[in-house]
C-alpha cells in the first residue's frame, strides 16, 4: 500500500521509493510483488509527463513567461492522475484485492 501512495508525496521522483519498495518487498508474496511492481510501473510511466511539464515550465518561462503556467498545469494534472489512481490502488491493496493500473506501461513484470 505504501508503494502506491509515495507518488502523491514525492511526485517526479516517486519512482525511487517505489523501486526501493519493490526491491525490498518483492520476495514476501506474489500479492506484495504485484502491487509493488504496479506502483513502480505507474511511477515510471508518469515520470515522462512530469519531465515534459517541467520542460514546458522552464522553456516557456524563459521564452515567454506569460505561458509558463502551461507547464505548471501539466505537472498538476499528472499529479492529480497519480493521486486518483494511487488512492484506488492503495484501497484495493488494503482490501487484499489485485489492482492493475489502466494507464501504466508495464515495464516491470
Amino acid at each position: 500500500m505504501v508503494a502506491h501512495l509515495v507518488g502523491v508525496v514525492f511526485a517526479c521522483t516517486a519512482w525511487l521509493p517505489s523501486l526501493v519498495v519493490y526491491l525490498v518487498a518483492k520476495g514476501r508474496s506474489p500479492f506484495v510483488r504485484h502491487h509493488a511492481a504496479e506502483a513502480l510501473n505507474l511511477q515510471l510511466t508518469l515520470f515522462f509527463p512530469y519531465v515534459v511539464g517541467a520542460g514546458l515550465f522552464v522553456g516557456l518561462g524563459f521564452s515567454s513567461p506569460d505561458l509558463a503556467w502551461i507547464g505548471t498545469a501539466v505537472t498538476v494534472a499528472v499529479w492529480l492522475v497519480c493521486l486518483v489512481f494511487g488512492t484506488l490502488a492503495a484501497t484495493a491493496a488494503a482490501r487484499d484485492s489485485w489492482y492493475r493500473y489502466p494507464i501504466a506501461f508495464h515495464l516491470v513484470k
